[in-house]
């Protein structure tokens, strides 16, 4: 079997030498880019979604990872792949089941992939942070373990009670099912349903927040909320769009950057009750300045002795 080989490291644009948190933002960057719902009908840039997710499940992964860099240095992108008799690490005999959901053109990998890590491969950050489509490889036939699999949703997603469609995937068969998602779920919460699985078996969903304008700690909710210097320094009522919609805010006078202001009871939904939202205070300078406002804060240099570094 001879196949091309892939760069994974080029794909994503990052070094070889990259953390994975630096594979992460490159990942979610290019995925944003690249996605079907934002290329209707373009399918390079499908083809490019795909490589991107392909890549960024060997590469999020430590053990896929250090797999795909034993090929070593010698070989260069575009060379074809044979893989080595006895080639320690991989299963290239596949087996297994898979259990995914489905993400526009995503059903597959390549036969690269294919190769390295065997018919098992799922691709578990395929769909990171596009409204609850995801892929997630499942347990064995074999295995007692009930499969699990990742929903990724933004914070919107999550509030929004209404039941969510999901198409699952097992041994070349597709079907749709609702899913509601339990009362008190936050980032990370597992919930199981019974008999979901296309040959009646339970499957197990993690629900992962993944959100790039708020984020979450337990069942409060993390907003920036943007002022200007003269807001932030002369305080007022604002109205401002918030996750929880259209709000008016009392913004206290001199506020200072990573401040939260505290909306109770318009966080995630509890058990009973609800988290808080917090607006985060953070504040920005006009770019460029305009004549005025130049003149303007050059006089309020001049007139004010505050230094933040001696303060």
């Amino acid at each position: 079997m001879s196949i091309d080989y892939k760069d994974y490291y080029k794909i994503l644009d990052v070094d070889r030498s990259a953390s994975a948190d630096d594979i992460q933002k490159a990942y979610k960057k290019l995925a944003r880019k690249y996605h079907p719902d934002l290329n209707p009908g373009d399918k390079a840039a499908e083809e490019k979604f795909k490589d991107i997710g392909e890549a960024y499940e060997v590469l999020k992964d430590p053990q896929k990872r250090a797999q795909y860099d034993a090929l070593g240095a010698s070989w260069k992108h575009g060379q074809s792949f044979t893989p080595p008799p006895g080639w320690g690490g991989f299963d290239f005999g596949g087996g297994g089941q898979n259990i995914h959901f489905n993400v526009g053109g995503m059903d597959g990998m390549s036969d690269f992939f294919q190769a390295l890590f065997g018919g098992m491969g799922g691709m578990g950050g395929g769909a990171q942070g596009f409204g609850g489509r995801s892929t997630r490889r499942s347990t064995s036939p074999h295995s007692s373990e009930t499969p699990i699999v990742d929903l990724n949703l933004r914070v919107l997603e999550l509030l929004d009670e209404s039941p969510k469609s999901i198409s699952i995937t097992q041994n070349m068969q597709t079907r749709t099912i609702k899913v509601n998602i339990p009362k008190g779920a936050k980032d990370k919460t597992v919930f199981k349903l019974k008999g979901q699985n296309i040959d009646g078996s339970d499957l197990r969903i993690r629900v992962n927040i993944v959100d790039d304008d708020c984020r979450t700690e337990e069942f409060d909710i993390i907003q920036k909320l943007k002022l200007t210097p003269w807001e932030a320094a002369l305080g007022g009522q604002l109205e401002c769009k918030t996750i929880a919609g259209s709000v008016k805010l009392t913004i206290p006078p001199c506020v200072q950057s990573g401040q939260k202001l505290r909306l109770p009871d318009k966080g995630l939904y509890k058990k009973q009750g609800r988290g808080d939202l917090l607006m985060e205070i953070q504040i920005c300078m006009p770019k460029p300045l305009s004549s005025k406002e130049k003149k303007l804060f050059e006089e309020l240099a001049k007139c004010s002795s505050f230094d933040p570094r001696n303060s």
